[in-house]
């Protein structure tokens, strides 16, 4: 057997960072429990659970991931994305078991899910989810989470899932009911937040103080915006008006297999499906991100089995599903984490946290926590990142918006799928709409290019076209009939030659295209040629009839011997 730091990349990753190393991931795992503490009980909250379901995955989550994760600086726990999904997964009416335990089951799924993932090496299926549909489903989810957040801010019920217009009207409908205490309480808590945030970071760089203090006091506005809360509400006796978090029980997360009797499995499963692909492809860009700028590698399948690990241990442990954080993330990288180990200590500081201040956990405001989530998720509806994508190609913006508004109204599993369904229509028809080009020589050289882009040669009875895209079944006829309505009303050409060197593939339904075009040609007395076909199509094309049938048009090498054979001096 291999030495356990072969297979399990903690070990590996400490051996090689020194005591300078270690040391700076026990300062940055200081830091990142400080921000860990409050999210994991507000995203909890979020996730229609009790508090120690945020905290207890804040505890297992990162452990479990710190022994197998690929990432050297990945914060693993509760998210906010996760957590919207979890409560929508959790509000259908046809579950029968408590939603705790349902939420164990989602995590247990989730990891059943990434293990069977990384058993069949799919890591790849990072690549279904395009920029425009992740992009738009974040910035979906986020106005989504910010909407559901508003009852708890102004202290009135609201609808269990949001989703379609009912839930927002239910929302309106709600504000008859609002509490002033708690939604001035709320609205404080988020200017202080705000006020506290960038701002105070600005302040603290002009200050003479160490990058680890600047870090650990601008990262701690949260914990004191709570303190703050707590001490507004008793300073006003708002006690009996301003909901609590409530007691939370003190002591460490323990082994609970009450998952197993749940009756609904089944019926969480597609919600398992979409809060795993979700979670593993954020998780991995934003692993990703980091990697690219300290030179290290993201195994994407190893990172499979991380977060099923990480996702087990907090089913078996009682807690809510986990993912990688972006904001915990960035903190943890800020604060000079060199390994896994900077989330071990997060965890155990939350752990500590669980033991010995559980109690004080009773008195936060949870409209202060409502606060916390908006000002946290609102940096997601990132507009600028849509007019950044319209520009870029309209196309991909109408998928950023549609998978957006689809999340908004349809719920967040269905956003997503229609989202995705979005991003492949989209694909089909650019190919379909695969663009040809009939291109000439330009003088003096051997470069061909667009004859409407460029002042180039062409000769009558030759005609040569670019083809800038694979030939299969979705584009097959439209190349077809453009290249014959191209050709048909030309008299005099003899010649027509496609040059494929942006052909990649050719497949069955493209061949027999391809054959049938070269026929109708033959039969107007035009002759078919190919130039610059790759090798992988040459070796594909071999294989058929075609080559045979396509005499007495030629495959040359590349579209300049097509000339001097064609249209050249003695040419036919």
């Amino acid at each position: 057997m291999k030495p356990p730091r072969h297979w399990i990349p903690l070990f590996e990753s400490m051996r090689h960072a020194g005591r300078a190393g270690l040391a700076a991931d026990v300062i940055a795992g200081m830091v990142t429990s400080i921000l860990l503490v409050p999210q994991g009980v507000a995203f909890a909250l979020l996730a229609g659970l009790p508090p120690q379901a945020g905290l207890y995955a804040a505890v297992v989550g990162p452990i479990a991931y710190a022994l197998f994760g690929s990432s050297r600086i990945l914060s693993v726990g509760p998210v906010s994305v996760a957590a919207i999904m979890v409560a929508g997964a959790l509000a259908s009416t046809s579950l029968t078991s408590s939603q705790s335990v349902n939420a164990t089951v989602l995590a247990i799924e989730c990891a059943a899910i990434f293990f069977v993932l990384a058993a069949l090496r799919l890591g790849w299926i990072v690549s279904l989810l395009s920029h425009p549909v992740l992009t738009g489903f974040t910035a979906g989810v986020a106005i989504l989470i910010i909407f559901s957040q508003i009852p708890p801010l102004a202290g009135f019920s609201g609808p269990r899932e949001l989703g379609g217009w009912q839930g927002y009207w239910a929302i309106i409908q709600g504000l008859s009911g609002l509490q002033w205490p708690t939604l001035l309480t709320g609205l404080t808590s988020m200017i202080a937040l705000l006020a506290l945030g960038a701002p105070f970071s600005r302040w603290l760089e002009r200050r003479p103080l160490s990058p680890v203090v600047r870090i650990l006091l601008g990262k701690s506005v949260p914990l004191a915006v709570i303190g703050l809360a707590i001490f507004w509400v008793y300073l006003f006796d708002w006690r009996q008006q301003v909901a609590q978090v409530g007691t939370i029980a003190a002591g460490l997360p323990h082994a609970d297999f009450s998952f197993l009797q749940s009756a609904d499995w089944l019926a969480l499963l597609p919600a398992a499906l979409a809060i795993s692909l979700i979670g593993y492809v954020e998780s991995v860009a934003i692993a990703k991100s980091l990697a690219s700028r300290r030179r290290e590698i993201i195994l994407p399948n190893h990172e499979l089995f991380a977060l099923g690990a990480a996702n087990a241990a907090a089913g078996v442990f009682g807690a809510m599903p986990v993912a990688g954080g972006f904001s915990r993330t960035m903190v943890n990288a800020a604060a000079g984490a060199s390994t896994q180990l900077a989330s071990v200590i997060s965890a155990l500081l939350v752990a500590a946290a669980l033991v010995f201040l559980a109690p004080l956990f009773a008195y936060i405001p949870k409209t202060t926590l409502a606060a916390i989530i908006i000002v946290a998720v609102a940096p997601l509806v990132d507009w600028r990142q849509l007019k950044s994508i319209w520009r870029f190609d309209h196309g991909d913006g109408w998928v950023f918006l549609m998978t957006a508004a689809a999340v908004i109204f349809s719920g967040v599993e269905t956003g997503l799928i229609l989202g995705v369904a979005a991003s492949i229509a989209m694909f089909l028809w650019r190919a379909q709409h695969t663009h040809i080009a009939e291109v000439g020589r330009v003088a003096g050289t051997e470069h061909f290019r667009n004859i409407n882009r460029h002042t180039v040669e062409t000769w009558p009875n030759a005609r040569f076209f670019r083809i800038d895209e694979s030939l299969t079944f979705a584009n097959a006829g439209k190349v077809q009939d453009v290249l014959m309505q191209a050709v048909n009303d030309d008299k005099n050409v003899r010649h027509v030659v496609l040059l494929f060197g942006a052909v990649n593939h050719v497949d069955s339904t493209a061949l027999e295209a391809l054959e049938t075009f070269a026929h109708d040609l033959g039969n107007a007395g035009i002759t078919l040629h190919l130039t610059e076909v790759k090798g992988p199509v040459m070796d594909t094309l071999r294989h058929t009839a075609f080559i045979s049938g396509l005499a007495p048009g030629k495959i040359f090498l590349h579209a300049n011997e097509a000339v001097q054979a064609l249209a050249g001096p003695g040419a036919a």
